[in-house]
């Protein structure tokens, strides 16, 4: 599959459309407003018919001006973010010294080595470089290659959107309160639809603006000590674990200082600096303290994992709701976007996280192997109602 149908593949999803929609809307209506909020003139013929002549001013091309090059620049972001894509670890890539393979993590979907700071994504089905999140709005996850584009498509579609907002919002406050308002305001958007469509475009903007505009700090914030939304997890379980200790953790890739950590991603270029396989650490630290770390926290995290029998079966569908007690309430409280584990009645799970009705387990089943000759085991894990199992130690006691 060539490059080109990956991205066009990538662009069919209800994100990219979605977005893509915003963009066109915003812009569309926002330029409408600039040109019609201009001055006119009109002229009366004899049969009394009339026309009106804009009167370009300069402040009006320069707002115009302003606006088109943050719109035309979340575009090339938005794009030139699903284009890079995040970048994947090679299958073939190994640790140059066979002793290191020992510190490395194994993806068995990937059946390779996982490299520093990547992860595997379940959507892309790939191990993403130095991972951050997999992101619905350009349908692929934010990884090295596409972070710095991803960034700046979070600038400036916060700005456009609230720049594209003041002006709408501008012309209305002129159509409805100015009794010097243009009448070619009043002409355009007298009908109905148009002046709900100028209502909901006011909205939109500014609603983007405020979401995109509030994940705009929480990204700036974490590469500002170089880290990933991923990785911040991570770090806060490292902290807590040594704490337990009595030992010090001590993150390798905060420089030091926010200004090389911020440069680590956004430069000159529009890309992030580095390969993706190798990364500069501090000292008393080397390229796979942080690997280390991940795998003591899976030991620790399978060393107090507690045994569930399943005396309710769960298909990891939406339409299981309907057999559970409150499925609104269970629907809503784990959030749609999690992975969920399919559970069969009788089957024993190893329960590793809590929540309130919700319980994050994983179980082995045996699935024939890629070439359908024999059958192997395979770990499936994710989340499932509390209500669906009972801990083996509570079960004895009953």
């Amino acid at each position: 599959m060539t490059s080109i149908s990956k991205v066009m593949i990538r662009f069919i999803h209800y994100g990219p459309l979605l977005a893509t929609f915003i963009i066109i809307l915003v812009t569309i209506m926002t330029v409408l407003c600039i040109i019609f909020s201009t001055p006119i003139s009109g002229i009366t013929y004899p049969d009394g018919t009339k026309s009106f002549k804009h009167h370009p001013t300069l402040s009006a091309f320069a707002n115009l001006t302003i606006f088109l090059c943050l719109s035309l620049l979340t575009t090339y972001h938005f794009l030139m973010s699903m284009i890079h894509g995040p970048g994947f670890v090679k299958k073939s890539w190994k640790p140059e010294r066979k002793a290191d393979e020992s510190k490395l993590q194994y993806c068995k979907e990937c059946e390779a080595f996982k490299c520093p700071r990547s992860h595997h994504c379940r959507k892309c089905q790939r191990c993403v470089l130095k991972m951050d999140h997999h992101c619905p709005w350009i349908n692929c996850c934010v990884g090295h290659r596409n972070h710095a584009h991803f960034l700046r498509f979070l600038f400036y579609a916060s700005s456009g959107c609230f720049y594209g907002g003041i002006n709408i919002t501008a012309v209305l406050i002129k159509m409805l309160f100015d009794s010097h308002r243009n009448f070619v305001l009043i002409f355009y958007f007298n009908k109905f639809g148009r002046f709900l469509t100028l209502i909901f475009s006011m909205g939109i903007a500014y609603g983007v603006a405020i979401a995109v505009g509030f994940l705009l700090v929480m990204q700036l914030r974490d590469i500002s000590k170089n880290t990933t939304n991923i990785e911040a997890w991570i770090i806060r379980k490292a902290e807590w674990r040594h704490e337990r200790q009595k030992t010090t953790f001590i993150y390798p890739y905060n420089l030091g200082s926010r200004w090389k950590n911020l440069t680590q991603v956004l430069n000159i270029t529009n890309f992030a600096k580095g390969d993706g396989y190798t990364w500069p650490v501090v000292a008393g630290t080397d390229q796979y303290t942080f690997t280390v770390e991940q795998l003591q926290q899976k030991k620790f995290k399978k060393e107090r994992m507690i045994e569930h029998t399943i005396v309710k079966g769960y298909n990891a569908r939406c339409c299981s709701f309907l057999v559970l007690a409150n499925p609104l309430l269970y629907c809503i409280c784990n959030g749609l976007d999690d992975r969920y584990l399919a559970v069969r009645e009788g089957e024993t799970v190893m329960v590793s996280r809590y929540r309130k009705r919700w319980l994050y387990g994983s179980v082995e089943r045996e699935q024939q192997d890629r070439n359908g000759e024999k059958l192997v085991p395979k770990e499936y894990s994710g989340w499932f109602p509390r209500l669906c199992a009972v801990e083996m130690a509570e079960k004895k006691t009953k």
